[in-house]
């Protein structure tokens, strides 16, 4: 700090500045795996190999170093923290853990050396090239990539990600729940029936100046069924939307379901509302709003109520006939309709009014006086457009869809057969009960009606229990079941506490995060898988060497095929970071991590098929009359096309199949030079000396060019084989472990 302050005294605060950036270059990691590289290659006593371990460390460092400076431009203008998740955290602790095998396995290799005789230079050399191509210590840089590539393309289709940790949890989701207003349906209903002293009424047209009220296909004006005025003034009292007017245009504002009561009411001619004196909020344990107004002329101060129809039946003791008499209440008639309207799909709620007692101006449950059953109004929301595939899309996905609603369990059945999903469903009080907690239950059931929000996060909490990662998807306001979930997907930008939002977005907008979400972590594991296997490979090698075998290639030879690795992975992950193409549709089943054991399986069989690959091309290249040198290099070649090939493919090819174009370009150029830089390695004297190869006849290259495609296709087809062997599992565990 004081030699900070002399500094901009003296005037020299530009070249302090200076100073400062070195420093923290100098202090890099890149700077030390390039000391360290430097360290080995002078140990191994070979100056040849040494140079080609300082050049090889060197291009790869660059090439990592620039993908991360893209992936930290990349994220900027989206305002997310860099991209620290469980997964890079695990892949760093794997990082660790190979540095520490690979120590064991450089002290048993030097000891071997040393019981049978070896040369120590060539031991020396061994064990360089083993430190430094088997750590793979840019795989979180990889992982990175995968995934601020999954949350720039999410930016580009209009989802907002607050946090990278999101895009891996979307992409391993098993469960999503969601609410339907606004995100299944359109945010906005219609009533479509009234039910009102006896008598049933169709209300046609979709908003408040359109439509009427008829009674078999007759217009129904007011005073000719004063139930129905009633009911109808019911909905328009007990009621917190308005109508607005912009630039001459009256518009409801306010919940989709009392927008729609509004519309009801205005086409039987009703506008007037007494000012309101007391209001009872409607909360999921109550499930019903009832108001209070004043008095207005000789008309008394009228209590308002609407809401379930079973708890708004407990509430009355009579109901009002079309000639505006009270009359006997038939519970039974009331529900039966009430049912029959919900089995169409119509969301219904009751009404009912009584004057208030003299004198009051609160408003409690318990102060409310017997009511009088008005009658019923039911309504319809519309599904929204492309709802229906996306949850097919999701169900097809192995991503399982629950619906979470405030409707009876009815309805919330109707709601669900509309896009396509099971009609088995749960209430709260089935939920609270333990017999109906259990996963095969939680797995069955796709709908959940009227809970309340301890139940809803007691729902979130047993799903998660049982090894769902899960995602909550809710509409303007959180539910309480989102603080519980893995991820919490909201719709409002002003939503602080979601981690993905979707700006006026609905479940198709949160399914097409979740195939990118997928995209991002498929592309991770193979990215990551064809980082391993030159690993694997020079591990095979060191292995050969202990057991005293003759392998195909020499360890400096491993060096190359490490360059054409990360090269080829540098390349294709800068393409993806710079491509806005959505995401390909996700495959059936579940997105392993690159960690699970079936990865590992995958790439211990690509490794063995290139090893067995390396060994036959050799012994057919000796039987040919080719040299020691000449064989390795074949080996080598044909080898290192498969490397190529595989770290390159991501740019042409998606686990959904050929990528459509366009294609970037700079990575086309790119991979071309890489390719090119395969006969150099045979012919250019410099790359002979450096990797310890020899130049070839013509007639070798068919050879070099067949074994490469035919490993190619073998690998494709044992890769399939592995991932169509193992069950997709219908749970998953959460990637960090």
């Amino acid at each position: 700090m004081f030699a900070f302050r002399m500094s901009r005294e003296a005037g020299s605060g530009p070249f302090l500045l200076m100073g400062l950036r070195a420093q923290r270059a100098l202090c890099s990691p890149p700077v030390y795996v390039v000391i360290a590289a430097g360290l080995l290659a002078a140990w191994s006593e070979d100056l040849w190999a040494g140079a080609a371990m300082l050049t090889v460390v060197t291009m790869a460092v660059v090439h990592i170093w620039a993908l991360d400076r893209r992936v930290a431009a990349t994220i900027a203008p989206l305002g997310v923290p860099p991209v620290i998740t469980p997964l890079t955290r695990a892949i760093t602790r794997f990082r660790l853990l190979t540095a520490l095998v690979m120590l064991v396995a450089a002290g048993a290799l030097i000891a071997a050396g040393t019981v049978f005789g070896l040369e120590t230079s060539a031991v020396r050399t061994a064990v360089a090239v083993l430190m430094i191509v088997c750590v793979p210590w840019e795989l979180p840089s990889i992982v990175a990539a995968a995934l601020a590539t999954g949350a720039v393309r999410m930016a580009h289709g209009r989802t907002l990600v607050r946090r990278p940790a999101a895009v891996e949890k979307l992409g391993a989701t098993t469960v999503v729940c969601t609410r339907r207003a606004g995100l299944l349906t359109l945010d906005r209903a219609y009533v479509t029936t009234v039910v009102a002293g006896g008598r049933g009424y169709e209300v046609t047209g979709a908003g408040c100046d359109q439509g009427e009220i008829t009674l078999a296909g007759v217009v129904v004006g007011p005073g000719e069924n004063l139930a129905l005025d009633a009911c109808l003034q019911a909905g328009l009292s007990c009621n917190d939307a308005r109508v607005v007017e912009r630039e001459g245009v009256a518009s409801a504002v306010g919940d989709p379901t009392e927008r729609a009561l509004l519309a009801s009411a205005c086409k039987l001619g009703l506008e007037k509302v007494s000012p309101r004196v007391a209001t009872l909020p409607h909360t999921p344990e109550q499930l019903f709003m009832a108001t209070l107004h004043e008095p207005v002329g000789d008309e008394p101060a009228m209590v308002y109520a609407k809401g379930a129809v079973e708890r708004v039946l407990y509430l009355c003791a009579d109901r009002l006939g079309a000639d505006g008499q009270a009359g006997e209440l038939d519970r039974r008639e009331i529900l039966d309709t009430a049912r029959w309207l919900t089995r169409r799909g119509l969301r219904v709620l009751a009404f009912a009014s009584a004057p208030a007692g003299p004198g009051q101006a609160e408003l409690t449950e318990r102060s409310l006086p017997p009511l009088t059953f008005l009658g019923l109004q039911a309504m319809h929301n519309p599904v929204l457009t492309g709802a229906l595939e996306a949850v097919r899309g999701c169900e097809a996905a192995g991503v399982r869809v629950k619906i979470i609603t405030g409707d009876d369990a009815v309805t919330a059945r109707s709601s669900a057969a509309w896009v396509g999903l099971s009609q088995e469903a749960l209430s709260g009080a089935q939920l609270a009960d333990h017999r109906f907690g259990g996963p095969v239950s939680l797995d069955r059931a796709t709908v959940f009606a009227r809970l309340r929000p301890e139940e809803e996060r007691r729902l979130v909490q047993v799903l998660r229990s049982h090894h769902h990662v899960v995602a909550v998807i809710d509409g303007q306001a959180a539910g309480a079941g989102r603080g519980q979930a893995d991820v919490g997907v909201g719709t409002c930008l002003s939503d602080e506490g979601a981690d993905v939002v979707l700006p006026g977005g609905t479940f198709a907008a949160a399914a097409a995060g979740i195939a990118e979400g997928r995209a991002a972590l498929e592309s991770a594991a193979r990215y990551t898988g064809c980082a391993l296997v030159s690993r694997v490979l020079a591990f095979l090698l060191v292995l050969a060497v202990l057991l005293g075998l003759d392998p195909p290639v020499e360890p400096v030879h491993l060096l190359w095929l490490y360059l054409a690795t990360t090269m080829g992975l540098m390349i294709a992950l800068n393409a993806e970071l710079r491509t806005r193409e959505p995401a390909f549709r996700p495959l059936p089943g579940r997105v392993r991590p690159p960690l699970a054991p079936v990865r590992m399986v995958e790439t211990l069989l690509v490794a063995a098929v290139l090893a067995v690959q390396a060994c036959a091309v050799s012994a057919w290249a000796l039987t040919q009359d080719a040299g020691p040198a000449e064989a390795q290099t074949v080996a080598l070649t044909s080898t290192s096309l498969v490397v190529l090939a595989r770290s390159s493919a991501a740019l042409f090819l998606t686990p959904g199949g050929v990528r459509a174009g366009p294609y970037d370009r700079r990575a086309v150029v790119a991979l071309l030079a890489m390719v090119a830089l395969q006969p150099a390695l045979v012919y250019v004297p410099v790359f002979n000396r450096l990797f310890a190869t020899a130049p070839l006849d013509l007639p070798f290259w068919p050879l070099i060019i067949g074994a490469s495609a035919g490993a190619c296709g073998i690998i494709a087809v044992l890769t399939e084989l592995v991932r169509r062997g193992t069950p997709p599992a219908r749970r998953q565990v959460i990637l960090d472990g």
